[in-house]
């Protein structure tokens, strides 16, 4: 059980995502720990075959959830399908 911080519940309502749409980020997605967080982040090549021919699964590439460093807490989720993943290496 994850718990959502009110900024993530705002910012999850602005970019549309269902619990179950971050759940799977956080299921298929590459894990980095950066800036004292883990952050977990869907590229195309990271959703799974049988997933790719449907759109819902499609859209959510370039996706980033971040969550505290207990695993436990998302802080917020945003997405930059362009130059996300570049903005995570960078922190």
């Amino acid at each position: 059980m994850i718990d959502f911080s009110h900024h993530a519940r705002v910012r999850a309502a602005q970019r549309n995502l269902s619990g179950k749409e971050i759940d799977y980020v956080r299921a298929y997605g590459q894990k980095f720990h950066k800036a004292g967080a883990l952050i977990y982040f869907l590229r195309k090549r990271d959703i799974p075959d049988w997933d790719r021919s449907d759109p819902d699964w499609m859209r959510l590439a370039g996706t980033a959830v971040i969550m505290a460093k207990d695993g436990r807490t998302v802080i917020t989720v945003w997405r930059n399908n362009r130059s996300g993943l570049k903005q995570i290496k960078y922190k």
